[in-house]
Formats: C-alpha cells, sequence, structure tokens
C-alpha cells in the first residue's frame, strides 16, 4: 500500500479492504448474513457469560443505532432472541438460536481464516508494534 502520508487515509482504506474481505467470505457461507451479523456471532460465542447490546457496541465500535438496527434484523432472521433479565427487565440478554448456532463452526472457521490472512509474513514484534500504534492513534481521537 502505497501512502502519502495521510495516516486516516491509510487506516480506512484497509478498513474498506478487511470489510470486504470479511463479507465475501461471509458470502460462501450457506447462511444469509452479512459480515457485520457474522461478526455479532462470533463475538456472542467467544463471549463467557451473557452479552448485551452494550457489549456488542463496544466491542464492534458501532453507535447504539446501528446496533438496535443489526439485532432487530438478526431476529428477524431467526438467529437470535433479546431475553429480559430477571433482575432488570430494561436489560435484554442477546441469545443465539439454534440457527446461529448451527453456523458458529463456520464463522469461527472464516474469522480465523481471515485473521491468518491478516497476520500472514508479520511477526511477532510487527504485530504487537501495529496494535501500540492503534492504540495511541485511536486514544488521539478519543
Amino acid at each position: 500500500m502505497e501512502h502519502d502520508g495521510r495516516v486516516g487515509l491509510a487506516i480506512r482504506i484497509l478498513s474498506n479492504q478487511i470489510g470486504r474481505e470479511f463479507d465475501y467470505q461471509i458470502s460462501n457461507l450457506p447462511a444469509d448474513i452479512t459480515g457485520l451479523q457474522g461478526r455479532v456471532i462470533g463475538f456472542v460465542i467467544d463471549k463467557s457469560g451473557d452479552v448485551f447490546q452494550k457489549d456488542i457496541e463496544k466491542e464492534l465500535d458501532i453507535r447504539r443505532s446501528t446496533a438496535t438496527a443489526i439485532l432487530q434484523l438478526m431476529e428477524k432472521k431467526g438467529l437470535l432472541t433479546r431475553e429480559t433479565v430477571s433482575d432488570d427487565a430494561r436489560l435484554k440478554k442477546i441469545v443465539l438460536t439454534d440457527k446461529a448456532l448451527g453456523i458458529r463452526n463456520q464463522i469461527k472457521n472464516m474469522l480465523e481464516r481471515v485473521e491468518s490472512q491478516l497476520i500472514s509474513g508479520l511477526t511477532e514484534d510487527e504485530i504487537n508494534t501495529f496494535f501500540s500504534v492503534m492504540k495511541k492513534i485511536s486514544n488521539n481521537i478519543k
């Protein structure tokens, strides 16, 4: 990737490339889901304990309105349900349905495959440096 010193543009381009790869890989799965829906399923699978909308918003760094729309669509597609928590009726825990659980291994394998593709040829030091730089950049714009 050529660069002209514009870090924001380089990050945006890389983000678009990764998003397109996720969407392409997800489209090859038998389920009718998008890349973001696959990431939601992957996150819920990997997270131990109850998962709430706020957890998804934070993990995927998406706005509340985006998370609400994605979760509503996933609920409509039969991929998840939102269940009331006994100690707080306002909270709704995200529970994957059998349909989502049926494709979880495919999604998990796809996510691992893309992650391996992203770090292919990188050393552990390069990966650590990448995360260090990304954290600094993220903190600069908070």
